[in-house]
C-alpha cells in the first residue's frame, strides 16, 4: 500500500537544477538508456503489485500535477488499479485541502493494511489558538 502526494516521479520533468544536483547531468550509456530515464516511476508502473493512491494539487507551481500524469497514464496503459485524488484549487502541500487529504490518507492506510472500515464522512477540525498573557 503506498500514497504519492505531489510526486516528482520524473526529473526530465521538473526544474533542471534539482535533478542536476542529484543525478547530475543526463548521461546516456551504450545502451541508449539515460541516468535520468532510470529513476522516472511511470517506465515502473507495469510492475504496480498492491494498492496505490496518487494525490495533487492542479495548480502545483513546486511539481507540475504532469508529473502525476505521466505514471497516471502509464498505469492506465498498463491496465493497472489505482486510486487518483486531484485538487483542483490546491498547490504544492494542498492548503485549504490539506485536512482532507491527511483523512484520506489515514483512511486509505486503515482500509488497505488493517482491513478496517474508517468511519465515514468523519472530518478533521483545525482549531487556531492564540497565546493568551
Amino acid at each position: 500500500v503506498g500514497i504519492s502526494e505531489s510526486g516528482n516521479h520524473d526529473n526530465r520533468n521538473y526544474e533542471d537544477d534539482w535533478g542536476e544536483r542529484y543525478i547530475g547531468l543526463m548521461k546516456t550509456d551504450d545502451n541508449g538508456v539515460n541516468n535520468y530515464e532510470v529513476q522516472a516511476n511511470q517506465i515502473y508502473a507495469k510492475n504496480l503489485v498492491g494498492k496505490l493512491m496518487i494525490a495533487h494539487g492542479a495548480m502545483d507551481d513546486n511539481v507540475p500535477i504532469s508529473n502525476s500524469y505521466l505514471v497516471v497514464d502509464a498505469l492506465i496503459k498498463a491496465n493497472k488499479d489505482f486510486d487518483l485524488i486531484v485538487f483542483p484549487n490546491a498547490r504544492h502541500g494542498f492548503g485549504m485541502d490539506g485536512l482532507y487529504m491527511m483523512r484520506k490518507r489515514w483512511d486509505y492506510f486503515v482500509t488497505h493494511l488493517q482491513g478496517n472500515i474508517p468511519p465515514p464522512g468523519y472530518k478533521i477540525e483545525f482549531e487556531r489558538r492564540v497565546n493568551q498573557p
